[in-house]
Formats: structure tokens, C-alpha cells, sequence
């Protein structure tokens, strides 16, 4: 880890040539580059990129002042701003979707093994097979009926014969 220290700190510092860049601006960097590459393996979720985002910030605030409390400051800072921003945007910008069983309230489906009030049968649902109960205590629904999802409780769904 020293290593990879030393050959980044070299490369940055060829960059850099300026004399006020201290030790502080390649360690902000370095951190920066270490939380965007976090980043690329847990992509959607912006936590990580904040935290890039403030060490960006943090080595910016190193050409201005060698003060390492108001560089953290900064970092604090512009991390709790970009990660509030971001997940507005983020919010913005993804489509309010139903997962998992919800998507079937609604759909429809044909009886594949009789339903009753006493015993539940099984259906099929945009090509899966569902275990399911009647909604109403005196209906029953035969093999072939057509059937609507009302609701799902656990591995059922409760069907209403159309």
C-alpha cells in the first residue's frame, strides 16, 4: 500500500509542479480516486460518489489553505451536500415501480386446478403458477376459468372469478 503511495504521490506530483501542492493535496486525491472506484462496484446508489465528491472538494481546499481542520471541513461538508443533492436527483429521475408479488394486483389469469372456499387450487399467471385462494367464501372457480388477482398474502394469491 506504501508503494502504490509513492508511484501515485510521483505521478500526481509530475502533474502538479507547483510549490504550494503539499503532501495533503495527494493524499485528498488519492482518496477521491479511492472512494469513485468504491463507487463502479456499488453503482445506484451515489453514497460513495459524495464522498468522492468531497475529497475532490478537500484537495481544491489544499491550494488555498494548509489548514487541516478546515479541510476536513470542507470534505464534511461537501460530501453532506452531494449526497443530498444526489439523492434528490437519483429520486427524480427513477420511475416509481411496484416489485416482487405487488405487480400481480390486477392481472389476470386462468384456473389450472379447481379453487374452493375449503381448499385452495393453482393458477397461472403470466406464465407462473401461483398457489391460490377465493376471495369470496361461497364462489369456487373450475379448471379453465378466468380469474383476477385481488391481493397477495404470503404464497398465495386471492383471486376473484371473472
Amino acid at each position: 500500500m506504501i508503494n502504490i503511495y509513492y508511484t501515485v504521490r510521483s505521478i500526481l506530483h509530475t502533474i502538479f509542479k507547483s510549490p504550494f501542492h503539499g503532501e495533503a493535496l495527494y493524499a485528498w486525491l488519492m482518496l477521491a480516486f479511492l472512494f469513485l472506484i468504491i463507487e463502479i462496484g456499488h453503482p445506484g446508489l451515489f453514497y460513495f460518489l459524495s464522498f468522492s465528491f468531497g475529497g475532490l472538494a478537500a484537495a481544491a481546499a489544499t491550494c488555498i489553505t494548509e489548514s487541516t481542520i478546515i479541510q476536513i471541513l470542507v470534505f464534511f461538508g461537501t460530501t453532506i451536500v452531494s449526497l443530498y443533492v444526489l439523492r434528490r436527483w437519483a429520486g427524480k429521475n427513477r420511475p416509481a415501480q411496484h416489485t416482487n408479488f405487488y405487480v400481480l394486483r390486477g392481472k389476470r389469469g386462468v384456473v389450472k386446478q379447481d379453487i374452493t372456499s375449503e381448499k385452495p387450487g393453482l393458477v397461472t399467471i403470466g406464465g407462473q403458477v401461483w398457489a391460490a385462494r377465493i376471495i369470496h367464501h361461497d364462489d369456487k372457480a373450475l379448471i379453465g376459468d378466468i380469474i383476477e388477482v385481488v391481493d397477495v398474502r404470503g404464497a398465495h394469491v386471492v383471486v376473484k372469478k371473472i
